[in-house]
């Protein structure tokens, strides 16, 4: 998941639909090919997959290939037709970085963190607070010793990396205020082109005027990752129901909730529909590069002829859906009718969230496709003011955190939602 810069906003909705307020939804059938075991089964599989390439399942690295070889097996045991459709993008190789403020030398990850695709460099100077970075006349006046600081704000890392390298800043320092003691999350510049270093910095440990020193060695290269397409061999008619969620996870962790959680939804949602849907075809799509930017939905959608894009009837999407600190929601933002199949299939109250583009819903949605979704949160605070994942883009988002009662609650209510959907066309 990909979180835009202005905050998710939840809103508890009632668990009923319009004509039928006070009365309790009804509770729905439970797929029973859908247990917390097989569920679990799936996220030990991509934990293993990340210890074994370097704690990540990123996008153009071995993690991920291996992580899309182990889904597509799965999904042929069940009897789905499967391909891998090829996605050229471009890949950020770090490969050394270093960081201090004043005597103190930080740590990368724990302290600091290097926004994917900055460029390299090194710079030395001193911090100079200049507000949020957005607009071009905020570095006015910058001097040749100044290493600009600015907070995260409401615009895209990409514009306040692209102003600072405007008025000749030779690195950009961002308050990351959602670093934890556990660590700063990643975060991407969405593409290359960025000349200077950029990087994310604990706000604990910034303040203004502090001699400052940053080197980044890193490049950008071409490489092809694959989009998982399944889809049903059986189905009724000319319309397909589509649900989907990303594979990859940011380079600096395994991404077992976000999004290993929607992976092993999918996976089961695929043995509980089993091959022969009862009305239209079934497509799930487990997408790549997500997390550098939707690359692999955007890819996949503009793939898609007109006549395509028109057969789709829905597209659900699941991303973060086994938060340890879960808020079980769907996407408020999203369509009212898809949003109330949601919230039937469910059984109980859903919330309901904004989650605007930050996910692969939102290739769908500027094609003119009904889209909704499920979640279940990332640093938003949940219950007790905590993070409903601590761990979110962190090294950490591991196995073990995964909310499995939670999780076996969302992907229940998805299979069956899909199943409904497909239903409507007989």
């Amino acid at each position: 998941m990909r979180l835009l810069p202005l905050l998710l906003v939840a809103v508890l909705l009632v668990g009923c639909d319009s004509g039928g307020e006070g009365k309790p939804a009804p509770r729905p059938a439970t797929p029973r090919a859908i247990t917390k075991a097989e569920l679990g089964e799936h996220l030990e599989a991509l934990q293993e997959i990340a210890d074994r390439n370097g704690g990540t399942r990123a996008a153009g690295t071995p993690g991920y290939d291996a992580s899309a070889d182990y889904v597509a097996k799965r999904l042929r045991e069940a009897r789905w037709r499967v391909r891998l459709q090829p996605v050229r993008f471009a890949y950020f190789n770090l490969r050394s970085a270093s960081m201090s403020l004043g005597d103190r030398k930080l740590r990368e990850a724990r302290d600091f963190q290097v926004l994917s695709y900055s460029g390299a460099g090194r710079a030395d100077g001193r911090l100079r607070r200049l507000g949020d970075g957005c607009g071009a006349a905020q570095y006015s006046g910058l001097g040749a010793g100044d290493v600009p600081l600015v907070t995260r704000g409401i615009c895209f890392f990409r514009e306040k990396a692209f102003n600072a390298q405007k008025a000749g800043a030779r690195a950009l320092v961002v308050i990351d205020d959602s670093a934890t003691r556990r660590g700063v999350p990643s975060g991407t510049l969405a593409a290359p082109g960025i000349r200077i270093p950029v990087v994310l910095v604990a706000d604990t440990l910034v303040r203004e005027g502090a001699p400052v020193r940053v080197e980044v060695d890193a490049s950008s290269g071409n490489r092809v990752t694959h989009n998982v397409i399944a889809e049903t061999p059986g189905g009724k008619g000319e319309r397909v129901v589509m649900a989907g969620g990303h594979l990859d996870s940011v380079r600096g962790g395994p991404g077992v909730n976000d999004n290993g959680s929607g992976a092993a939804a999918l996976i089961e949602a695929a043995k509980a529909i089993g091959p022969d849907p009862p009305g239209s075809r079934v497509r799930l799509a487990f997408w790549g590069a997500e997390e550098l930017g939707l690359l692999g939905s955007r890819h996949y959608v503009r793939s898609l002829d007109r006549a395509e894009r028109k057969r789709i009837s829905a597209y659900i999407n699941f991303d973060m859906v086994g938060s340890p600190n879960a808020v079980p929601e769907f996407y408020a933002d999203g369509d009212a009718e898809l949003g109330r199949v949601l919230r039937r299939a469910a059984g109980r109250p859903l919330g309901g969230v904004s989650v605007g583009g930050a996910s692969d819903h939102a290739s769908f949605m500027a094609a003119g496709v009904p889209v909704n979704g499920l979640y279940t949160g990332a640093n938003e605070r949940g219950p007790g003011g905590r993070p409903r994942d601590a761990c979110y883009h962190l090294a950490c988002d591991s196995v073990e955190r995964v909310n499995r009662p939670v999780l076996l609650r969302m992907a229940r209510a998805g299979a069956l939602a899909l199943k409904r959907l497909s239903a409507r066309h007989k």
